[in-house]
């Protein structure tokens, strides 16, 4: 209380610093203005403590408000690559029939990961320039952690990096055996530029800031056989969105995107495509929140479990209810075997046909309904007294069921215990990171659910 019996205002410290005023920004900025971006007067571009860089709001938002919209020309999707003429060329004008010989052979992700390597490699020469440099130079996924490391995280993690290495690496080297044998001469310069890393960069830049965008009512993605399209073997529905890549995840967070055309433009031909058509089909999003003044705005990237978020997006959320520890099958079965428990033709019928071998895990709650149903077909299959199909499918399920979860808890003693002893080995770990932080904070939330299964 102030000496006129006012209760003085506490003012919290500030979480963050304001970054629209730095050279690079303001470049950011001018770029996106100049090309059409409209965005809420409200917002800005801040670095936070936590979260790093992202969008905050001078004004109180509310709820429905949009919050941008960016012309489609202004987003790098499947109409981009396809009207860059020199990219295509790389593929077309080749003495290797590119579209035959690596048809369906990577996934758009990848392509568009090599679009961005090639734009990075013609530098300002680019139109996306000033965009490229607003990203960031590295990516916090455990891809990035040192082999030695790596050796020594959780299974699940290190399974997602090896995934992750094995299409960068195929599809890397499916993109400089093109551009060795593509007749332009420029081909040689990007050759010669076209590092691994420069490719691991793009591929997480794709990774961990594109958003869903399906053009297929704008354009017909049908007859593909003589484009690029040719050598994708998903879908086209991703795009990076300058500016709106800016703004932070929480799972909290809800909006709405809407893909606006101002004339009648339906099932363009790829051979029509041209980006003055572009200008009158914009991409906007709305947020469903409100959001108060000096507040970080969110927008919601999908509810995903923290395994999720650090290998794909390179931050960890706490307190995720979605987190959970994965059991595989073939270990499952191992574990049986060796306790002299033997599935029988019949039961191994029953559990592959009702696809028990899938989806065996515990969280916070549990068993997973298809952990329980197997560890049911286990137990009681052969007992004359219990229907298991119709118990495993009926109201009459019960997760705790002390028989089966004593059935498999030496399994989820001895995953405990290697889970403990790997997160031992880590925390003694020289040169600590965000990306080990973040693989040892999710391996701890295993410990927590494992030890709490333990206990009910």
């Amino acid at each position: 209380m102030g000496r006129t019996k006012r209760k003085r205002c506490v003012v919290k410290p500030r979480n963050f610093y304001l970054s629209d005023d730095n050279e690079d920004s303001v470049l950011l900025n001018t770029w996106l203005a100049k090309n059409g971006l409209r965005r809420n007067k409200k917002l800005a571009l801040a670095v936070f403590d936590d979260t790093g860089r992202g969008v905050i709001t001078k004004k109180k938002i509310k709820c429905g408000e949009e919050l941008i919209t960016l012309p489609l020309n202004l987003t790098i999707n499947v109409s981009t690559l396809l009207m860059d003429k020199a990219f295509c060329s790389i593929f077309l004008d080749n003495s290797v029939d590119c579209l035959r010989e690596y048809k369906q052979g990577v996934s758009f992700q990848s392509l568009m990961s090599f679009y961005l390597a090639f734009l990075r490699v013609l530098s300002v020469n680019s139109k996306w320039h000033v965009y490229l440099e607003s990203l960031p130079k590295d990516y916090t996924v455990p891809y990035f952690l040192p082999y030695e490391t790596q050796c020594n995280i959780d299974t699940d993690i290190l399974s997602i990096i090896i995934k992750q290495k094995d299409t960068i690496e195929s599809s890397y080297k499916i993109f400089r055996d093109i551009l060795k044998t593509s007749s332009k001469e420029s081909s040689v310069h990007i050759l010669k530029s076209f590092t691994l890393p420069l490719y691991e960069w793009a591929y997480f830049t794709v990774n961990t800031r594109c958003v869903y965008m399906d053009l297929s009512k704008v354009i017909d993605l049908k007859n593909i056989e003589n484009t690029i399209l040719n050598l994708i073997c998903d879908n086209t529905k991703i795009s990076l969105c300058p500016y709106l890549d800016m703004i932070n995840h929480s799972p909290d967070a809800r909006n709405e995107t809407k893909l606006l055309v101002s004339r009648d433009i339906e099932n363009l031909n790829i051979k029509d495509l041209n980006e003055d058509l572009f200008l009158d089909i914009s991409f906007s999003i709305y947020t469903k929140n409100n959001f108060d003044p000096y507040s970080q705005v969110f927008i919601c990237y999908g509810d995903s479990h923290n395994l999720k978020l650090i290998t794909e997006y390179g931050f960890y959320l706490p307190d995720n209810e979605l987190d959970c520890v994965s059991f595989n099958f073939d270990n499952i079965k191992s574990y049986f075997t060796t306790n002299s428990i033997k599935l029988s033709q019949e039961q191994a019928n029953f559990i592959s046909n009702h696809s028990l071998n899938k989806d065996l895990y515990i969280d916070n709650k549990g068993l997973s309904f298809n952990l329980y149903g197997l560890l049911m077909v286990v137990k009681y299959y052969y007992r004359k007294d219990m229907d298991v199909s119709r118990l495993i499918y009926s109201a009459a399920i019960c997760s705790n069921d002390r028989n089966l979860n004593e059935l498999i808890m030496p399994l989820v003693m001895n995953k405990l215990k290697e889970i403990s002893d790997s997160i031992n080995i880590l925390r003694s770990t020289e040169n600590r990171c965000v990306i080990l932080d973040n693989c040892i904070a999710l391996m701890c939330q295993y410990v927590c659910i494992l030890e709490k299964f333990i206990k009910c």
